[in-house]
């Protein structure tokens, strides 16, 4: 046995080697240039040592194989000459792995990804528990990078060129059978069984009935992949649905698909140059600094519990108001397995959301994700009342009612008269504050905040919002509840519109006066949507509904004043009962999915004229980082970072930017506060600068502190 700090060698009697990863003092296994250094003197050693007939690698992690390499060593890298330096090491150390004269396995009892896979991907054979947290993949685009240590080279081999393409450019993560199906792996069983499929492969082995196969007998590209034309055409239409989902913002998967279509009539070595000469731009890339900035950032929230307290189990949660965002969230209970129990005025009201909640079932069924036998027993979670009769039993309440005070706390007093009195009762209000709503109520202290965003199967932000009377063990329950749901819960002060929404109003405001002085609908929405948002403000409006951008508008006109008065369009739209996509009218017209400038706004407008691409980014998004800078202020949030995720989660600001705040960092913020004054002569209050930006700009400091 040989001993050392990151792994355990021991050769038995038989010829088999086992190389047990342990990462010292921590959680997962990641391949850190140390790491990998130590794994070199190990297949050195096992190279010339030829008594070794089988080397079987393998975690001493739970649930974890590889997590990938050390995402800390790759961001400090700005280095270009270092980059190519340990890149070129790393895939040196996995040819090494690759050309071992005994028989290589791979046992992948947990995740398996990036470079865990690049590594397991330079075996002979891979073995898999299909797990749940057993998942493979190569999700180096969504850090800003393209895999550099042989992925692009090992994968087409194993499940096709057009397939690797599919599973690099979209991050995906396989689950063990259908890493089998596609020829990635050559076993899948139940990690229980994981021990006994090794053994049964290692016995083969010795017997001569598997052998260590050469590259072109496992080769998984089909013939027709290798024809120039056909080549060129996969990844013509990767190109195509890449820039049609991420509008040639994030430069990575692109490059991916360049270096494997170039690659595949390659040799190994000349392949591994070029995926070499792709990946050392991009790891030094802006794009990849801030993408890893919000890993980083996620991987904080994961962690972060915001109450000392121990969360309670919730076993069973009742939903009332079962409309789009009600139904929403009974869905997302139903299919976390907990028990649902619906309550709404009519029959009518359940059956729209039985039906709402089965189209998502749909529309995960026609992905293979889940068999009708696993919805049904899902859907059997699922019971419904018209009276108050099944609540007592609950642990939970989620009120998802309109967004108007005495509604809400009329079903409160309803909710204490029927719970238990430690029940938790949540509500999913946008903007009205938790104190005011809860103030008549018999146990202020177990009623919280819990805003989704909609839709909310897809949204995966939750605002938590505690009132002053709220406990910490309501606050636990409630963030533990939500990264249950696979949310990313962050707790953010009782502040009108709270964070996201009293960010965000002031942006849709913007863009609406910036209509008013001239500018079209179409092209404000262009030039947003270029810049980076998911959506423009106006097809954002239509599809939330303007009627609800009018409430929460007079919510935060009425907390704000001055500083953020809603634009008058607003109103007129909602008189006119044109109330976005709901009602097919709104600042666009809507049939099916399709959509179309509603020439009616004309008359809305006090001129008509061009305004410059510049001047509309520069309103809607220096009037977002001032009020972001005013919640920072306030204590709204904890901290840049965890502003700048809501934001990302939230509305879609995009990724690659950072987040909103880290933008202002790149705009510098001097150049901030310079550009608000000169709009505050202009346009006035609204675009007066927070106090936290002025002393920013006399210090010259910045959100973030440069690495």
């Amino acid at each position: 046995m040989k001993q050392t700090d990151y792994f355990r060698l021991e050769i038995d009697d038989r010829g088999v080697a086992t190389l047990v990863f342990n990462t010292p003092r921590k959680r997962v296994n990641v391949l850190s240039v140390a790491a990998l250094e130590e794994l070199e003197e190990h297949l050195k050693h096992i190279a010339e040592t030829p008594e070794i007939k089988v080397l079987i690698i393998e975690s001493a992690k739970e649930g974890i194989f590889i997590a990938g390499a050390d995402i800390h060593e790759i961001e400090r890298f700005d280095d270009t000459s270092q980059i190519r330096e340990h890149l070129a090491h790393g895939q040196a150390i996995f040819n090494t792995l690759a050309a071992l004269p005994c028989v290589t396995i791979a046992l992948i009892n947990g995740a398996c990804l990036g470079g865990g896979l690049e590594l397991a991907m330079a075996c002979d054979y891979r073995i898999v528990s299909n797990d749940n947290d057993a998942r493979l993949g190569l999700p180096e685009v969504t850090l800003g990078i393209i895999p550099g240590l042989g992925g692009t080279q090992r994968l087409p081999y194993l499940v096709g060129y057009a397939k690797a393409i599919e599973l690099i450019t979209a991050s995906k993560r396989l689950k063990g059978d259908k890493a089998l199906k596609l020829g990635l792996v050559d076993a899948s069983v139940p990690s229980g069984y994981l021990g006994f499929k090794c053994d049964a492969f290692v016995e083969e082995i010795l017997s001569g009935k598997r052998r260590k196969a050469p590259t072109e007998q496992r080769e998984g590209i089909k013939w027709y992949e290798k024809l120039p034309p056909i080549r060129k055409l996969i990844a013509y239409l990767a190109r195509k649905e890449i820039l049609k989902k991420t509008g040639g913002h994030y430069p990575a998967p692109l490059k991916a698909v360049e270096v494997i279509e170039r690659t595949l009539p390659l040799g190994l070595e000349e392949g591994l140059e070029v995926e070499l000469d792709a990946f050392v731009p991009l790891a030094t890339s802006e794009i990849s600094k801030n993408l890893i900035g919000l890993f980083f950032t996620s991987e904080k929230l994961k962690k972060e519990h915001f109450a000392k307290a121990k969360p309670r189990d919730i076993k069973s949660v009742a939903v009332v108001g079962v409309g789009t965002m009600g139904s929403g969230i009974a869905w997302i209970l139903s299919y976390k397995d907990i028990a649902v129990r619906l309550k709404a005025r009519s029959m009518e009201s359940i059956a729209k959301a039985y039906a709402k909640m089965m189209q998502s079932y749909d529309a995960i069924k026609r992905r293979g994700r889940l068999t009708p036998r696993e919805i049904g027993l899902k859907m059997d979670r699922v019971t419904h009342t018209t009276g108050i009769d099944g609540l007592a039993k609950a642990d939970m309440a989620i009120e998802a009612v309109s967004e108007n005070a005495k509604v809400k706390q009329s079903v409160f007093s309803e909710l204490e008269a029927q719970m238990s009195p430690d029940a938790i009762i949540a509500t999913n209000t946008s903007s009205l504050s938790i104190t005011e709503l809860t103030k008549e109520t018999r146990h202020p202290e177990r009623f919280v905040g819990m805003h989704f965003f909609n839709p909310v199967p897809k949204m995966p932000l939750v605002e938590v919002i505690a009132s002053e009377m709220t406990s910490d063990e309501t606050v636990a329950t409630v963030v533990a509840l939500a990264k249950r749901l696979g949310k990313t819960p962050i707790k953010v002060g009782e502040s009108p519109g709270f964070l996201v929404n009293r960010i965000l109003l002031p942006y849709l405001n913007e863009a609406a006066r910036l209509f008013e002085e001239g500018a079209s609908v179409v092209q404000i929405d262009h030039v947003l949507e270029q810049f980076g948002m998911p959506m423009g403000p106006f097809t954002l409006a239509d599809e939330v509904g303007i009627d609800i951008g009018k409430e929460v508008s007079g919510i935060l006109e009425e907390a704000y004043g001055e500083r953020m008065p809603k634009a008058q369009i607003i109103e007129q739209l909602v008189e006119q009962g044109w109330l976005g996509k709901k009602s097919h009218k709104g600042f666009y017209l809507h049939q099916g999915k399709g959509k179309s400038p509603n020439p009616e706004l004309a008359s809305f407008q006090s001129a008509s004229k061009e305004i410059a691409e510049q001047e509309i980014i520069e309103h809607t998004m220096l009037i977002m980082i001032n009020e972001a800078s005013r919640c920072l202020e306030e204590g709204v949030v904890k901290n840049a970072e965890y502003l700048d995720m809501a934001m990302v989660l939230g509305t879609g600001f995009p990724a690659f930017r950072g987040g909103l705040l880290r933008y202002a960092d790149s705009l510098g913020i001097g150049n901030v506060v310079e550009r608000l004054k000169a709009l505050d002569a202009v346009h006035g209050i609204r675009f007066a600068p927070s106090d936290l930006l002025v002393k920013m700009a006399q210090k010259g400091t910045r959100f973030y502190k440069v690495a």
